[in-house]
């Protein structure tokens, strides 16, 4: 942990902090084990097709049994934070949780087709789903390339499937009407629009035409609107929360989710591989639109930015080539800029907490979280 991150942890209320992570702790437990069942039951209702469907809910099922389910916990935050007397009870005990697992089937899926289009072999620490594919069969394929190719068309296909698998979990939850049609039609619009920021996010702009108006634009649509604002406004549609404080709730989300990537951003470039799962050069090699990456640009001088432009976006990157963009976001103030943006974005999200709720818990779980978030170290 740098200097500025421990700034943010001196500046945290731990015991908010740590009263936020055992409540994601114990909706991932819960979920987990919804997602579970929801997987086995369409392996059996699917077992009289040939394996390869099989082995694509298998697939799902190892998925979304890790992971740190951030987003399922604030569809149940959104639920009860906002839960009022004339807010419908459950009607399954899992109901909520179906809900949750619901944002965590997209999530994946999403996932799924991320590493597609990154081309990326590992992904917490194991091969990426069209990585696994391909391997499986590998001797039967005339070349690796092949072989990927068959991976990457088996991958593409059933994140697809995942969007409209996302939507059924969320139907099985079974709340009112007046309620999960709202909620439903909100999952689709979010998944459009995120995928609009991953449109943004692969066009072919390079270094020195980045902005940052179209980086922020990016980071609102492809993350903030699925990561916080979709689950949390999600739980207090179910909630039958006033539409008041579902934009609050719009309000809190858009600055946490844009700080939650630029937190991304920075344990992209300068986190430990082992704790992140995957290589900490795949957003230089991806020529990934940061923060990081525009104000270092910005400040450079020639030399910096001849460097900056040679190996952002290149997918043969010499052994040095990491450590020497690191050096150059340091000292052109770059990642201390980006670290500060993401304190002063926790910050404004957290004057809309009081429009939330009144309940002083769900206050502070509100608040530990959004302090967790740039905190966090995967």
């Amino acid at each position: 942990m740098n200097r500025t991150q421990l700034d943010a942890g001196a500046d945290a209320d731990r015991d908010s902090v740590a009263l936020a992570r055992a409540f994601l702790a114990e909706s991932a437990t819960a979920v987990n084990g919804v997602l579970h069942r929801f997987w086995e039951a369409k392996i059996a209702a699917w077992s009289g097709f040939p394996p390869i469907v099989r082995q694509a809910f298998e697939a799902y099922d190892r998925l979304t049994s890790d992971g740190k389910k951030i987003r399922a916990g604030f569809v149940r935050l959104g639920f009860e934070a906002c839960a009022h007397p004339g807010s419908p009870s459950p009607p399954e005990p899992e109901s909520i949780y179906r809900a949750a697992g619901s944002v965590e089937i997209l999530h994946n899926a999403f996932l799924i087709h991320d590493d597609i289009v990154d081309q990326s072999d590992v992904r917490r620490n194991q091969p990426t789903a069209h990585r696994r594919f391909a391997d499986a069969v590998r001797a039967r394929f005339a070349s690796p390339e092949a072989a990927l190719e068959y991976g990457r068309a088996v991958a593409l296909n059933f994140g697809d499937e995942g969007q409209a698998l996302a939507q059924e979990l969320l139907l099985s939850s079974s709340f009112p009407g007046d309620v999960l049609l709202p909620a439903i039609a909100l999952l689709g619009r979010v998944t459009a629009e995120t995928v609009t920021g991953q449109l943004l996010d692969v066009d072919d702009v390079r270094i020195d035409e980045l902005t940052e108006e179209l980086v922020l634009q990016i980071h609102e649509y492809k993350t903030a609107h699925y990561t916080i604002m979709l689950p949390l406004q999600l739980g207090a549609i179910l909630a039958r929360a006033d539409e008041a404080v579902v934009a609050t709730i719009g309000r809190f989300a858009l600055p946490l989710g844009i700080a939650f990537q630029v937190q991304d951003d920075i344990l992209g470039l300068f986190g430990d591989e082992r704790v992140l799962g995957k290589p900490v050069v795949s957003d230089l090699r991806e020529g990934k639109k940061t923060l990081l990456f525009i104000h270092a640009y910005e400040r450079a001088d020639q030399a910096q930015r001849a460097r900056l432009r040679a190996v952002h976006g290149n997918a043969s990157l010499a052994a040095g080539d990491l450590e020497e963009v690191r050096r150059i976001v340091k000292e052109t103030g770059a990642l201390e800029r980006s670290e500060r943006e993401a304190r002063r974005l926790v910050a404004e999200a957290k004057t809309q907490i009081a429009g939330i709720t009144a309940d002083p818990h769900w206050r502070r779980v509100l608040a530990g979280l959004g302090d967790y978030l740039i905190l966090r170290r995967h």
